[in-house]
């Protein structure tokens, strides 16, 4: 083998990885960063309720829940302003009620480009609302999450 096929065959090896390594990394930084992962619960709604362990919150703030038979996923934020308070959005865009993407700082609209920050608050229009905010209660050991 020459010096000069050499050199090319282990460039090509060098940039294949590099390449597989960039598309990892992209792979990875589409895939939901806010929490755990998209769908880390998957509870079943009864009566209109949604019920999540507290001790979800122990390891992390943020828990994306994907409930069975539901259009859309919902974040509930552990708050770090008041003990034991949690808030639960919806991520349905509220310019045409897409389901919202996670991203590592918040939510986006795929459809239309809407953005928002892990609050719920309106980044980027077209959305002109904060996305909507679902009841919650702490019952024992458990935080309900209200649906309807």
């Amino acid at each position: 083998m020459q010096r000069r096929d050499f050199i090319k065959g282990t460039c090509r090896i060098c940039l294949l990885g590099a390449a597989t390594a960039a598309l990892s990394n992209l792979a990875a930084s589409c895939s939901p960063a806010v929490g755990k992962s998209a769908g880390d619960l998957k509870p079943v709604i009864n009566d209109g309720k949604i019920e999540i362990p507290l001790s979800r919150f122990e390891s992390s703030s943020i828990a994306i829940v994907s409930p069975a038979n539901y259009n859309y996923e919902i974040a509930v934020l552990k708050t770090t302003d008041e003990k034991n308070k949690y808030r639960s959005l919806l991520l349905s865009c509220t310019h045409y009620e897409n389901q919202l993407t996670i991203t590592g700082n918040g939510y986006v609209c795929a459809a239309h480009g809407s953005r928002f920050d892990k609050e719920g608050n309106v980044l980027k229009g077209p959305a002109e609302h904060n996305l909507k905010t679902l009841k919650t209660e702490i019952t024992n050991d458990s935080l309900i999450i209200y649906i309807s």
